[in-house]
């Protein structure tokens, strides 16, 4: 059963032999040992009836301890199918200075209190889980150039923040920041389905306090609405569904930093100019590629 889902899994990574793309990847922020497993299971119930991969990026550092053997047992299932990537977020997921207009847990902490979190917050992740964690997601979207020397000097194959908070500057590291909020992954692919010339890369992040059952009132979505989400994407062909790791993987890192680079340089221009390209996604060709086609369909 686990190598068929994991069959599964690949074939939604690998998706149809398409000349030009939608790539989708969903993160998924904040599971940790004392975060709401019973709507964890139920977004995982969801993603297994829909066949989707998402990453969940876990605090490793909660409720006083390190996350605890047998903790979160619903998510290591899902991981061992195949179902889920592990991300690590962060270490404990509070800001090293409080009284911070724009609060992070690394962003211009030195050197060596940034190493010594990284990697107890990624030995607790693989202690728990048993596998490699190879990802990074900053609590708050926010890191510096240290954060990023230090995860590249440590291995991990890519950053997933805010592409509004900086651009890595070399090394193996891809940034995959987040482009969108799940609410807005239907305009993002409509958006995208605009520009047939060029791929584009969508990274759609949720939290618990986007669903209903979460005990949040005004929250966007419910469960169900989450569900109808997945089977649409599902019936989209163009649409390829990825974790992060598998998106990393798509290009190299300089590929991934340039379409970062794309991104902020035009979110800098006019409005005019800013009309014509995507917002909601990353440009790993050249910008010419992705000028929007009025008339096209949505």
């Amino acid at each position: 059963m686990q190598r068929m889902r994991w069959a599964a899994c690949k074939a939604i990574a690998t998706g149809p032999a398409n000349d030009t793309m939608i790539d989708v990847a969903i993160r998924f922020d904040d599971p940790s040992a004392t975060s709401d497993h019973a709507l964890e299971r139920a977004i995982l119930h969801a993603m297994a009836a829909h066949d989707v991969c998402a990453t969940f990026a876990v605090i490793p550092y909660a409720g006083q301890q390190t996350l605890p053997a047998g903790s979160v047992p619903h998510l290591v299932e899902a991981q061992q199918c195949g179902r889920v990537e592990i991300a690590q977020h962060g270490f404990s997921h509070e800001p090293w200075r409080p009284e911070a207009e724009l609060p992070s847990e690394f962003s211009g902490l030195d050197p060596a209190a940034q190493t010594e979190k990284i990697a107890a917050g990624r030995a607790a992740l693989e202690q728990a889980f048993g596998v490699a964690v190879t990802g990074f997601v900053p609590p708050f979207n926010t890191f510096d150039h240290v954060t990023a020397a230090v995860l590249s000097s440590q291995g991990f194959l890519y950053l997933s923040a805010g592409g509004e908070h900086g651009v890595v500057e070399a090394g193996r590291l891809a940034q995959l920041p987040r482009t969108c909020q799940i609410t807005e992954l239907r305009h993002a692919v409509s958006e995208a389905r605009r520009r047939p010339q060029g791929d584009l890369a969508v990274v759609a992040v949720m939290h618990h306090y986007d669903f209903r059952e979460s005990g949040h009132a005004d929250a966007p979505l419910t469960l169900q609405n989450l569900a109808e989400l997945f089977r649409w994407l599902r019936q989209q062909p163009e649409v390829r569904l990825n974790t992060l790791g598998q998106l990393a993987a798509r290009h190299d890192a300089e590929t991934w930093r340039r379409a970062v680079w794309r991104s902020r340089w035009v979110q800098q221009r006019h409005w005019r100019i800013r009309s014509v390209f995507p917002r909601y996604g990353l440009m790993p060709h050249a910008l010419f590629k992705y000028v929007r086609l009025t008339g096209s369909s949505t």
